[in-house]
């Protein structure tokens, strides 16, 4: 795949200690997918606890990945890194840091702060339950593409108001119909999220469903979902097919 084609978060120097790595008929592939991943947290600060993922029977293939960058292959270009492609290093051991953080637990009691990487975590897998549980078609290439954007958006948004949030909720969906030679169609989402230890606050009488809410019954009230501290509106478009 030629360097001009692949995302500008990686470098000729990042793609070509990659390209030395895999066989020719993967660099597509890698290039795409992995170029998609740094797009995603490019506005997140990549935060890491753990130490650099270097031990070469790690089996994670974010630590692959970063071995490949860190560790050059014979024949693949040598040389300090500049400011960005440090960066995009950094972010590739934050995107490991994500991709093994263990279950949050008791996400109902409030603690000090969780680490950036296992938050990040935690909102992947509620945004992927609840693009699961969409009743729209799903496309032919799967939702996962969108779950990260999605979960990374929520993280950005997050880290500026200084949430840290736990639960995220599909709070209304439509589907898009598609739009002759512009564009296949696609889902409009607006999500709702907040940290399990101060959920949002219960519907009144004046914004409750009157078929749910009852004033002698609190505990079954549902709770007021856009008064949730963190609020993502999102539309997923799906491209026409490149001629």
């Amino acid at each position: 795949m030629p360097v001009a084609t692949v995302p500008d978060v990686l470098s000729p120097l990042l793609c070509q200690r990659l390209a030395h790595s895999w066989p020719p008929e993967h660099h597509a592939g890698v290039f795409r997918e992995l170029g998609f991943l740094l797009e995603t947290v490019r506005n997140l600060p990549p935060v890491t606890l753990t130490p650099p993922p270097v031990a070469p029977n790690n089996p994670w293939a974010m630590a692959q990945v970063y071995q490949r960058l860190v560790l050059p292959k014979h024949g693949s270009p040598f040389g300090p890194f500049t400011s960005d492609e440090d960066r995009a290093v950094r972010a590739v051991h934050y995107l490991y840091e994500v991709q093994v953080a263990p279950p949050l637990e008791d996400t109902a009691m409030a603690v000090p702060r969780r680490p950036q990487s296992a938050i990040h975590a935690r909102v992947l897998n509620e945004v992927r339950r609840e693009f699961s549980l969409l009743p729209f078609p799903k496309p032919d290439e799967g939702w996962e593409r969108a779950v990260h954007d999605v979960a990374a958006r929520l993280m950005e948004k997050s880290i500026r108001m200084g949430v840290q949030p736990t639960e995220v909720v599909v709070v209304g969906a439509r589907e898009m119909p598609p739009k002759p030679g512009r564009h296949m169609g696609g889902v409009s989402l607006h999500l709702a999220g907040w940290n399990g230890a101060a959920p949002p606050p219960e519907h009144t009488a004046e914004t409750a469903n009157p078929n749910v809410w009852d004033p002698n019954n609190p505990l079954g009230n549902e709770p007021n979902l856009l008064r949730a501290p963190l609020q993502l509106d999102w539309i997923g478009i799906r491209s026409l097919p490149a001629r």
